[in-house]
């Protein structure tokens, strides 16, 4: 009896990353840690004027989604890898806008979610590709 050639993929997992996970858990615990602010005392958004309340709503509630879908990712669920990574770009968004509209004003700060985002987009970015690359690997079949 000859040993496997092949092992089996888990493809329901994404490939392990240290840095993916980290940023995740932080985007996470500021979102909820945010939530938890809101619940205590209404924060202060100033650099929010130019937005209509509904608008504010629709980015807490993506805020909200992304925390949960970081936290799937933190699980290495790879079924909210996409959603993940196109929450996580539309989250950037909001934070460029609300950035610049700050910067406008002179208020120069340090972006801590729009660099959080950023690294978050960059190593999902990097998860879809390997993901790409493990689902072609398994579907190459040696012939004779």
């Amino acid at each position: 009896m000859t040993a496997p050639t092949r092992t089996k993929i888990r493809t329901d997992r994404l490939p392990p990353d240290i840095l993916r996970t980290i940023v995740a858990a932080l985007i996470a615990l500021l979102t909820i840690a945010g939530w938890l602010n809101v619940f205590v005392k209404p924060p202060l958004r100033a650099a929010l004027v130019f937005q209509t309340r509904a608008w504010w709503w629709i980015e807490q509630i993506i805020s909200v989604l992304l925390a949960i879908l970081c936290i799937g990712i933190i699980m290495r669920k790879r079924s909210l890898l996409e959603a993940a990574f196109w929450l996580t770009i539309y989250s950037l968004a909001f934070d460029i806008v609300r950035w610049f509209f700050a910067f406008k004003e002179g208020q120069l700060n340090i972006p801590v979610a729009l660099i959080l985002y950023l690294l978050f987009a960059w190593r999902l970015w990097v998860a879809r590709r390997q993901v790409v690359l493990i689902d072609d690997a398994g579907t190459v079949q040696a012939t004779g």
